[in-house]
């Protein structure tokens, strides 16, 4: 199984805003594409910059090749929204991770 996790760095005063657009809009689009499942929505405890919030949004793919048609295709259409609702109030990185046994 393949975690896709993308890191947002949002501005103070955008927080509520930005996750309202996660809740409403990202996670329901990401979903509804058939290629992510079981996604999460987690803050950070840590501070990366001053008066800024930090979040993660991850999903499951079944195979990197999900993920990655995912990410250059609805994604990429996602992320153009949250740059022309949010400007350069929100930045983020998207990483993919393979989950390994535990064992």
């Amino acid at each position: 199984m393949i975690i896709l996790n993308t890191s947002f760095h949002v501005h103070a005063s955008l927080a509520d805003k930005f996750k309202v657009w996660v809740r409403q809009s990202y996670i329901p689009a990401a979903k509804s594409s058939g290629l992510l499942k079981s996604p999460r929505f987690a803050a950070l405890l840590i501070e990366v910059q001053e008066d800024c919030l930090s979040y993660a949004v991850s999903f499951e793919a079944a195979n990197i090749e999900d993920a990655v048609k995912w990410h250059d295709n609805e994604g990429a259409a996602l992320r153009s929204e949250l740059h022309r609702s949010f400007g350069e109030g929100v930045v983020f990185f998207t990483t993919y991770m393979e989950e390994l046994s535990l064992f």
